[in-house]
């Protein structure tokens, strides 16, 4: 029997909630919380492969020969560098357009970097007082 309902005595496992999707874990002999309007259902936690099983089943006879698990591989491959690309490009954006930003700006070059500027008239006769005096 896989179906249980709240306050009824039940042996250690893991029982889920459908409705609030939740797992409690009983590791001694007890009595599930809720009322008995409450649903739990005990399903061990290798059951959830079943549907990766499932999964790659119907791939491999949608394409014979191994392509399906090919396909499927491929497909986990691809799930990942979108996962990776997506990361990645948050990262840059945060970067661009965060309270950190410093959009390339180095004080010594570009000190470095200005226009030579002609020396004025009344700077070269400033100097040539200074020289006299």
């Amino acid at each position: 029997m896989f179906l249980y309902k709240g306050g009824h005595s039940v042996k250690r496992g893991t029982y889920w909630d459908p409705e609030t999707r939740e797992k409690v874990i009983l590791k001694e002999d007890g009595t599930l919380p809720g009322t008995s309007k409450e649903t739990y259902f005990k399903l061990p936690e290798s059951y959830l492969l079943i549907p990766l099983f499932l999964l790659g089943l119907g791939l491999s006879m949608a394409f014979p020969y191994g392509v399906g698990f090919v396909a499927f591989i491929v497909l986990m491959a691809m799930s990942g560098a979108l996962y990776a690309a997506g990361f990645a490009s948050i990262k840059i954006f945060k970067e661009m357009f965060g309270k950190t930003a410093v959009f390339g700006y180095a004080p010594t070059t570009a000190y470095m970097a200005g226009k030579k500027t002609k020396k004025s008239a009344n700077d070269a006769a400033s100097k040539e007082d200074k020289k006299d005096a």
